[in-house]
């Protein structure tokens, strides 16, 4: 058994591709901590999962959210994000450099917090 199980895993080990990058690593922290990272570059693409509210839709895919310890805006190509309730965000930081652009949390994925 031994003899036919090691080379099946060998040749299963070839199926996944070498190149294939690992899920991200989400860190959960608060938006105080994200404003904090300003021109942060160590910190810029880091993910994050914040847990809050949406407050406000600002034009088509932007968004400010808050946990109380501060507000963050939001980039949200892929979802429609509901003002009010309480949510979790999975996103990525996306840092202003030198005063150019906003400093926003790319939302990368959303769920509604139940029971947090």
């Amino acid at each position: 058994m031994k003899r036919l199980a090691l080379p099946l895993l060998a040749s299963l080990a070839l199926l996944v591709p070498s190149h294939a990058a690992p899920p991200p690593s989400y860190h959960l922290t608060t938006v105080s901590w994200v404003v904090a990272t300003r021109n942060n570059l160590d910190v810029d693409d880091r993910y994050v999962t914040l847990i809050g509210h949406v407050t406000q839709k600002i034009g088509d895919e932007n968004y400010w959210f808050t946990d109380g310890t501060g507000s963050v805006r939001l980039d949200s190509e892929k979802f429609e994000l509901p003002l009010g309730p309480k949510v979790v965000i999975g996103g990525r930081i996306d840092q202003a450099y030198l005063g150019f652009g906003h400093l926003e949390v790319d939302v990368r994925q959303w769920h509604y917090a139940k029971n947090l």
